[in-house]
């Protein structure tokens, strides 16, 4: 068979020339990857658990994705300890933007054409099973935080690499088909969705020193790509604390902290909110004045007791807490009594949620009652939240509510405490803000509501000067003892202010 004439002409010459180029642009392959300086930090840390947060257009996408790629072609240039075949796994926020849009055409970039078969990403990557799988035998699945829990079971990989934050429940299930291997996982993301998990179990514990973890922050100027000029004109418009996460991976919350303006982190001697631990010293720092409790119960989620000091002035600190989880009525009572023993205190009542009046269909009693049959009486509180945190808010504000640095679990809440949002990006943008709470991690706060709803509304709020150590004035007598007189419901409410 005659052999065909192609035409080379120089116009033909110059366009397979042209079309060369444009593929070797579009697809260099890893050999060509150069990485920024703060790529380069990601790539060298050995840690099996790593968060590359960073602005928009900072490169964490493009660093994460050549982490996956080094380890599925067996070509790391800083590690040479990584099992090849691999097996890995590839999430992302959806399969049309977060995958087909995003992750997968950085994988036709950076995936060498020799270990594709045929020289085709097409003829290697399985779009019914997304699936890509390589000549040397490393495969590479694509899943979506869409998809159900369930699907992320399964057999074990080698390394999982996350492209934003993925749902606390995936990332649970996914770090399951690490263990048989002790596999790796990396999570590259711009953290928009507020202060969430990844903050407390990642992040915060790098911040304290725990070294298995690796944590990179990069602000999208340290890219040598973006031109700082317009970065500046396309973020003008935007708020400080979304210029923050957007330009330099920062946690913000979006919706707003409910306590912010009010609540003052710095200590009290600078104008703050926060008192050092004054249990040690507690008689002499709280002379004069009375005591009382406020709680929040729950089982799988925390029951939490607030131990609070008053004046009749109006003035409140919270010094003590107690934080438990999955215990029974009985022994969280014990515990509750035998610590306001070991405080020396006496407290003149103690108000809680008062949904513990709620009787089990089954046993016929409450967690009130069964508290009251261990010794701890609790009134029912007001459960009003938006008259609660406009209380907590003034008190805050006015500088008659102290938080001591003893309640870490308080003090963690009150950062953290923030309106709720609704669950599309559209309606949020479309609606106005929630103004009720965001019902997590919020156990201290609700028994905190609770416990400033109980005190008397005052006509005037006097600005709260504190001495050394406090300048406190005394208050009266106490001639009421709720837990002794708890049998007497009338006295209790006009005491509390609430119904029974």
């Amino acid at each position: 068979m005659p052999r065909k004439n192609f035409d080379l002409n120089p116009v033909t010459i110059q366009d397979i020339f042209a079309q060369a180029l444009t593929k070797a642009a579009m697809h260099p392959g890893i050999d060509s990857y150069v990485p920024h300086p703060s790529q380069e930090k990601f790539h060298e840390s050995t840690a099996k658990e790593k968060l590359y947060i960073g602005g928009n257009r900072s490169g964490k996408t493009v660093g994460a994705v050549c982490e996956a790629v080094f380890r599925a072609t067996g070509k790391h240039p800083y590690r040479n300890d990584l099992p090849v075949p691999s097996r890995g796994r590839v999430v992302a926020v959806d399969i049309e933007d977060g995958i087909k849009k995003i992750v997968l055409p950085e994988f036709m970039r950076w995936v060498p054409p020799s270990l594709l078969k045929n020289g085709s990403f097409e003829d290697s990557y399985d779009k019914q099973a997304r699936t890509l799988t390589l000549t040397n035998k490393s495969f590479v699945e694509f899943m979506s935080y869409e998809q159900e829990v369930e699907k992320f079971a399964g057999t074990s990989r080698h390394w999982v690499y996350f492209d934003e934050e993925p749902p606390e429940e995936i990332y649970n299930e996914c770090l399951m088909r690490l263990v048989d291997t002790d596999g790796d996982y990396w999570i590259a993301m711009t953290p928009l969705i507020e202060m969430s998990w990844t903050k407390d179990r990642i992040y915060e514990p790098w911040l304290n020193g725990d070294d298995s973890i690796f944590v990179l922050t990069v602000n999208t100027e340290e890219n040598p790509h973006i031109k700082v000029e317009a970065l500046d004109r396309i973020t003008r418009g935007l708020s400080d604390s979304e210029k923050a996460a957007r330009r330099s991976g920062q946690f913000i919350t979006r919706t707003g902290l409910i306590y912010a303006g009010a609540f003052d982190r710095g200590l009290y001697q600078n104008g703050g909110n926060v008192i050092p631990d004054i249990v040690p010293n507690l008689a002499a720092y709280t002379k004069g004045m009375g005591y009382f409790t406020c709680m929040d119960h729950g089982w799988a989620n925390p029951t939490v007791f607030l131990f609070c000091a008053y004046t009749d002035a109006g003035k409140i600190i919270v010094f003590d807490e107690m934080y438990e989880s999955k215990k029974l009525v009985k022994d969280l009572a014990a515990q509750y009594l035998a610590h306001r023993e070991q405080l020396g205190i006496k407290t003149v009542y103690c108000v809680g949620d008062p949904s513990i009046q709620n009787k089990n269909a089954v046993t016929g009693t409450s967690v009130q009652s069964e508290y009251q049959e261990h010794g701890v009486g609790i009134g029912l509180g007001n459960n009003n939240v938006g008259a609660g945190i406009i209380r907590v808010q003034n008190l805050f504000a006015s500088k008659l509510l102290f938080i001591s640095e003893r309640c870490e679990k308080t003090l963690k809440e009150l950062d953290e405490y923030r309106y709720d949002k609704f669950a599309s990006t559209k309606m949020n943008q479309r609606r106005n803000p929630k103004d009720t709470p965001l019902k997590k991690n919020d156990h201290c706060m609700d028994a905190l509501r609770y416990g400033v709803m109980s005190r008397p509304a005052l006509e005037t709020e006097e600005e709260f000067k504190l001495g050394n150590p406090f300048d406190l004035p005394e208050v009266g007598p106490i001639d009421i003892d709720y837990e002794r007189m708890f049998h007497n419901p009338e006295k209790v409410d006009a005491m509390l202010g609430i119904e029974w």
